[in-house]
């Protein structure tokens, strides 16, 4: 048990190949040697301005000094960080600290960095980083423009990253923060959440879970994943040929606001909430097929000072423009539910492609296996909503709990009115072989 712990004030490091277990209660609220690091980070460059400089509080590392200047460091490679006990992260007295080094924008020179940020873990390369007990922090910072990166357990390339505890993200946050459980910008990680994974943050820019920005790898969910904010939520996310399943419960209760975007180098966008999503750029390497097979429950909920659209999906799939030759396929032999407040700025389905997406740029998806709850699909047109696409339901095979067994092809699958509008690129087939089955 997680209880009755040493508390400590120091945070723990290692080196390259190194190992570190914590079994205390590590409290970190003052910016201190033993806690502080001032990394320049290598491997995000398809984060844009995820990499680069930043200055990060930290409760166990795996960081090496820099030959040149011993003040800053680099991610340490091959270690394994193991939490036992609680690491708790408090960020006011950091931002403070730090917020008038944070760049302006993205070609300001005179200050060195481009976050204030946040880890309970942090490791490089092919580590192992495991949770076992509570990683817990407070985005309790009072300045609103600061830009702060909060991420719990975060490694490189060819690392595994295991939640078997709890994980926290708890406080009023602000607009001006993103906000992450387990991340990678790295290629090829393992992500596995088997605990609890609890953000309840009131204000965030965005917020993605288990997540990775570049492509390989995986990220599985067999625990729970409870997400309660204003902001973007992109709850359990990648960038390319990573393979996701969701075997858990994820219920994500989401009050939409635009968030005008307070760091320079990163995308403006309405509001957006789902379960599982993606982002690709073209690219060559088969992909996976995004699989749930546990729960994805999103709520929307009203608010009166939201003028622009805002929408919601079980899961959502955004391409990049380019010419995508790849075919993204989708199942859910689980269960999705999206559900919203009366508002005519709402848009919501069990799947979304290109829904945000201002340009045409068709890809190709496949339906496999899609258990749905009975409903009047002529009039709720909630089950696939699309723009621009290719879908592929010759393998589709839909089960619907309570139901009736025919549904028209036109209310299975729908193109958005701004699609149809702008002309953009639309087609359905294989209709012939889709089955539909009650359960």
């Amino acid at each position: 048990m997680v209880q009755n712990l040493e508390k400590t004030t120091e945070g723990l490091r290692t080196g390259n190949g190194g190992y570190i277990v914590n079994e205390k209660h590590i409290i970190l609220k003052t910016p201190s040697e033993s806690c502080v690091l001032d990394v320049q980070e290598e491997e995000g460059n398809r984060a844009g301005g995820m990499s680069g400089r930043n200055i990060s509080i930290v409760g166990m590392a795996a960081a090496v000094a820099d030959e040149e200047d011993p003040t800053r460091a680099h991610l340490a490679d091959n270690a394994t960080l193991i939490n036992k006990g609680i690491i708790e992260i408090y960020l006011n007295e950091m931002v403070e600290k730090y917020k008038d080094m944070v760049k302006k924008d993205n070609k300001d020179e005179e200050r060195p960095y481009n976050f204030v940020r946040a880890y309970a873990l942090w490791g490089g390369k092919n580590s192992l980083l495991v949770n076992d007990g509570i990683s817990r922090i407070h985005i309790d910072q009072v300045d609103e423009e600061a830009p702060v990166y909060v991420i719990s357990i975060g490694s490189g390339e060819k690392s595994t990253l295991i939640n078997n505890g709890t994980i926290e993200l708890t406080g009023k946050g602000t607009f001006a923060t993103q906000a992450r459980g387990m991340t990678a910008h790295a290629l090829d990680p393992t992500i596995i959440n088997n605990g609890d994974i609890k953000f309840h943050v009131d204000e965030t820019s965005t917020v993605r879970v288990l997540a990775t920005t570049k492509t390989g790898g995986a990220l599985i969910n067999y625990g729970n994943i409870d997400v309660k904010t204003a902001g973007r939520v992109m709850t359990i996310g990648r960038g390319g040929a990573t393979h996701v399943l969701n075997a858990g419960k994820v219920n994500v209760d989401f009050t939409p606001h635009f968030v005008v975007q307070k760091v320079a180098f990163l995308f403006q966008n309405n509001p957006l909430a789902c379960g599982i999503y993606e982002h690709c750029r073209a690219m060559d390497e088969p992909l996976p097929s995004i699989i749930n097979s546990g729960e994805l429950n999103v709520k929307m909920h009203a608010n009166k000072d939201l003028s622009e659209p805002a929408v919601a999906f079980g899961i959502y799939s955004e391409m990049m423009p380019g010419e995508h030759t790849q075919v993204h396929k989708f199942e859910n032999p689980g269960k999705i539910s999206v559900t919203c407040d009366d508002d005519p700025n709402f848009t919501i389905a069990e799947l979304g492609c290109n829904v945000q997406l201002a340009d045409d740029v068709p890809y190709d998806i496949k339906i496999g296996k899609w258990n749905m709850a009975a409903r009047d699909l002529s009039k709720t047109k909630d089950l696939f909503l699309c723009d621009s696409v290719h879908v592929d339901l010759s393998d589709a095979h839909i089960c619907v709990e309570n139901g009736k067994d025919k549904y028209a092809v036109e209310d299975l699958v729908v193109q958005t009115e701004d699609g149809k509008k702008e002309g953009h690129t639309f087609t359905v087939s294989g209709a012939e072989t889709m089955k539909i089955e009650t359960l």
